[in-house]
């Protein structure tokens, strides 16, 4: 047991000697090259309708909003009148469909190159679950309201935070700095949030060995 106990400290005395790189959220998006912008010959007006369009579509298919609704009957409106006046709007919708799926794809993807990297990270605990002396896992989003209250982050801005010993949270979204080693790995949770409970996809997660509050 005395050999073990030595280990695990000689092992946190090693992490605590290698400087952590400081990290902002953006560090934890790969490398990648720009979407072309498939609208950018389009006038406003239309963007913004088309805009709105596709997202009551969307909407619609998932089963959020009623097709006999009247935001689906405005957008539905919309379409008929720029075809009726040559705008070849089913191409466009098209081209923003393809453009939301590449960015969600791009979403799911993590920067290899901070795998297993010693790191400090700012951010909002929200815990997972609650418990009498504390949590030892929550999520690290980079703003308040993520997961819950708004539509989660996309993957690779979300961190599940795995902690050694019990953190006593003040209130969901504590600011706070986390420290420890990052694993870039894909990962899931259930969450409770306003509509039940969601499993909410994480890109990344960390061996925390220190957690900071923000002053």
């Amino acid at each position: 047991m005395l050999r073990v106990a030595f280990l695990f400290l000689l092992c946190i005395r090693v992490v605590h000697a290698e400087q952590a790189t400081e990290l902002e959220w953006r560090d934890l998006l790969p490398p990648v090259q720009p979407l072309a912008d498939a609208l950018a010959d389009t006038p406003i007006n239309i963007r913004y309708d088309l805009g709105f369009i596709s997202k009551v579509i969307v909407d619609a298919e998932n089963g959020l909003i009623n097709r006999e609704g009247p935001e689906y009957r405005n957008a539905m409106s919309l379409l008929d009148r720029h075809r009726a006046a040559g705008v070849d709007v089913d191409t466009l919708l098209a081209s923003v469909g393809d453009r939301d799926r590449a960015i969600q794809q791009r979403g799911e993807k993590v920067n290899k190159a901070l795998d297993g990297k010693l790191v400090r990270l700012p951010g909002y605990a929200l815990p997972l679950e609650f418990h009498e002396r504390g949590v030892t896992e929550f999520l690290l989003v980079p703003y308040v309201g993520a997961c819950i209250h708004v539509p989660p982050p996309p993957p690779n801005q979300i961190v599940l935070a795995q902690l050694q010993s019990a953190f006593e949270v003040e209130d969901l979204y504590d600011p706070v700095w986390i420290t420890g080693r990052l694993s870039a790995q894909p990962a899931s949770s259930e969450l409770f949030h306003v509509d039940g409970l969601a499993r909410v996809p994480m890109g990344y997660s960390m061996q925390v060995v220190e957690v900071e509050r923000m002053k």
